[in-house]
């Protein structure tokens, strides 16, 4: 059985090569005799017309649709379009939005399946039971209706010994392609030090129990050996001519000792490879010693994710991060030369002003080259999500669209002071001389320079409420209607 795997495109403003479904394209191949493909439709700009003709190329029996719970709008129409022209296609659908939201994604009819949690398993078992022409009753991980009820026997066990997995099919995309897109940025990290520049992934959980965090790998840090992943860095070096590694885990320095073995080994090597860290370290798991490792094996930008400055508001959303801790990992790494940046939130559930402008005064007295503050989104069946339902508030499906918007403020904020807080926090921050002056001095800024500087004005100079209004006015044009499947 053929089986195409398929990432529609969306307003996400990056294009990451689709690690995921790299990965499930490995597994497929490696433990069964089914042929997988890719589409990655936000590489390609795809639109419908492009879409039909991938399919009618590789005549798949099966069409997977990767969503994250921002794009399940294009997800569902990718649905519609398939079944539309291909009612014969099995059409799947898997992701963080499906995993949280299974019972909104099994509105749709034009979705036959849907895979909840981790894939691979569930995918192999799925097209096996397909192929022999046998039920899948029992099977974990996979979700679908039967007259009008969803039949879900719970997520599939998480796969623990990651060594066991092959090396994700890096050879079923195009890299040239994601170096040099004219139309979007390829790395998570938009301040690249080189244009050939390649995501890994070398870890799969997150022990920490932060209240708007999805939980689509679980609670359990599991971990590639260092041997596992030098295997992939080397590959990509020497075979796709790879010249910079970004490490996109949720929290790769959670083992200390690991994440210094691995800078040792590169070190060792001599790769001569840059490396950055945009998803965000976790603070106060950052040690000088790591730190000096970090840089030593080439990295030149760290992301911290600290979220908050509030002590009261770090207890709240139990992510319990040791401020103090933070802010001297923050400024070491600065002083020690190279681009460092944070991710914030505003909008907690009943923040106040007063802690709100904690958040800010942290990032702003801090040695930051960098900062995004965002407004926090209440993702469904995040522990945050039932919170704010607990508590009144009415959550709104325009709160989905982007990191940016606000759709559904569960903080004792006004609406209106809320939006005016993310914009002083950003012209507070960036417009500072020495600020100015630390950003060109450490972070890289050449590649898509003139968009960066239209995206800094937009938050400038721009209503950014009006943008927001404008943005939310979109997407409830462009809503999909539950009444046309159900």
């Amino acid at each position: 059985m053929k089986i195409l795997l398929y990432r529609p495109d969306s307003g996400i403003y990056t294009v990451l090569p689709p690690i995921g479904l790299m990965a499930l394209s490995s597994y497929i191949r490696s433990n069964s005799p089914h042929e997988a493909y890719i589409y990655d439709g936000r590489e390609a700009c795809a639109d419908d017309d492009m879409l039909r003709r991938k399919i009618e190329e590789i005549r798949p029996n099966v069409v997977g649709i990767s969503t994250l719970t921002m794009e399940r709008l294009e997800g569902h129409h990718a649905a519609n379009v398939i079944k539309e022209r291909f009612p014969d296609i099995t059409v799947v659908m898997g992701g963080a939005y499906v995993t949280s939201d299974l019972e909104d994604a099994l509105q749709n009819r034009s979705i036959d399946y849907c895979v909840a949690g981790e894939g691979e398993i569930p995918i192999v078992n799925l097209l096996n039971a397909m192929q022999d022409n046998r039920q899948v009753d029992g099977f974990k991980g996979l979700a679908y209706k039967r007259d009008g009820e969803i039949i879900f026997h719970g997520q599939e066990d998480f796969i623990d010994d990651l060594n066991e997995l092959p090396q994700i099919a890096w050879d079923l995309i195009d890299l040239e392609r994601y170096f040099y897109n004219k139309k979007r940025p390829t790395p998570m990290n938009l301040h690249v030090k080189r244009t050939r520049s390649a995501p890994i992934l070398t870890t799969r959980g997150c022990p920490y129990r932060c209240t708007y965090c999805h939980n689509l790998f679980g609670k359990k840090l599991r971990q590639r050996s260092v041997e596992h992943v030098m295997e992939e860095v080397r590959y990509l070096k020497h075979e796709k001519g790879v010249e910079e590694i970004e490490i996109i885990d949720d929290v790769f320095n959670l083992d200390l000792e690991r994440a210094k073995e691995f800078c040792r080994k590169v070190i060792d090597e001599k790769l001569n490879l840059c490396f950055s860290f945009p998803n965000g370290l976790r603070a106060d798991r950052a040690p000088d010693e790591l730190i000096d490792l970090m840089i030593a094996m080439g990295t030149y930008r760290i992301v911290f994710a600290v979220e908050s400055g509030s002590p009261q508001i770090q207890k709240e959303m139990k992510k319990n991060l040791n401020l103090e801790k933070a802010r001297h990992a923050i400024d070491y790494t600065a002083s020690e030369g190279i681009s460092v940046g944070a991710f914030f939130i505003l909008g907690f559930l009943n923040e106040t002003e007063e802690q709100a402008r904690m958040t800010i005064d942290f990032a702003c007295s801090s040695k930051l080259s960098t900062a995004s503050f965002f407004i926090l989104t209440p993702f469904p069946n995040t522990e945050i999500f039932r919170q704010a339902q607990e508590a009144g508030y009415q959550i709104a499906d325009t709160s989905l669209t982007h990191y940016y918007a606000l759709g559904s403020n569960i903080s004792k904020i006004p609406d209106d002071k809320l939006h005016k807080l993310v914009n002083y926090a950003y012209r507070r921050f960036y417009l500072h001389p020495a600020r100015i002056l630390r950003f060109f001095r450490t972070t890289p800024w050449h590649r898509f320079f003139f968009r960066k500087v239209f995206i800094i004005l937009l938050f400038f100079f721009k209503k950014f409420k009006a943008e927001t209004k404008t943005s939310l006015e979109m997407v409830e044009k462009s809503k999909w209607k539950r009444s046309r499947y159900s």
